[in-house]
């Protein structure tokens, strides 16, 4: 975790746990607390302040990440706030942070990478997710299947780019974060509860961030 000059991402993943545990104890023991997304919002800003202390990592590169961090920690704000009414805002805020990160992954890209068999996997997950969710979308259909497109590119770009296997590990993570919350959304009524999924998130966008972070920290 650190670098020739003694450089180490510890106290950022410290900060971004502690962060994301008092949020939830937040959700749980003062639900009606309407100032949450200040906590919620801290994980990606701090995810934001390592991408730019990081030297050792290329500026478009940099750039890239850096919008995936901030887009978000906008999502995340968003969807604090109001996840009913706002949802197709908090939901192109996400997109365009996959989006950022789809382009880091696809710069880092290995051609015929040997984990690109685990592709495959992911591909039958995003298929398996449009089938259930298609018939329940209505007006929502093109948004929520460009996001479903967009998070599935981000995944397989993730298992064949340059990265630590975490990051791939986390990409997935992520994936299956936003697919919980679509069947809560479009399926189960409510089911899982965000304090199953947004601790999902949390992890996913930690392991894939910090995953991209130490692969270039390590070069």
């Amino acid at each position: 975790m650190k670098s020739e000059k003694g450089f180490s991402y510890i106290p950022f993943m410290v900060v971004y746990v502690a962060a994301a545990v008092s949020f939830m104890l937040v959700k749980i023991f003062i639900p009606d607390f309407t100032a949450s997304f200040v906590i919620k919002v801290i994980p990606a800003l701090i995810l934001a302040v390592a991408i730019l202390v990081t030297g050792q990592l290329a500026l478009p590169q940099k750039i890239a990440m850096l919008t995936g961090a901030l887009f978000c920690g906008a999502g995340d704000v968003i969807l604090d706030i109001d996840r009913v009414r706002l949802f197709v805002p908090g939901l192109a805020a996400f997109l365009l942070g996959h989006a950022g990160f789809l382009i880091l992954f696809w710069m880092r890209r290995v051609p015929k990478s040997p984990r690109r068999i685990w592709i495959m996997p992911v591909l039958l997950f995003s298929l398996a997710m449009a089938f259930v969710l298609v018939p329940k979308l209505g007006s929502l259909l093109v948004p929520v299947m460009l996001y479903l497109v967009v998070i599935t590119l981000m995944t397989m770009l993730a298992i064949v780019a340059d990265v630590r296997p975490l990051a791939a590990i986390g990409a997935f993570i992520f994936m299956l974060s936003d697919a919980l919350l679509a069947l809560a959304k479009f399926v189960f009524n409510g089911h899982p509860s965000p304090l199953f999924t947004i601790p999902v998130y949390f992890t996913g966008l930690f392991l894939l961030s910090f995953g991209i972070l130490l692969s270039v920290r390590s070069k």
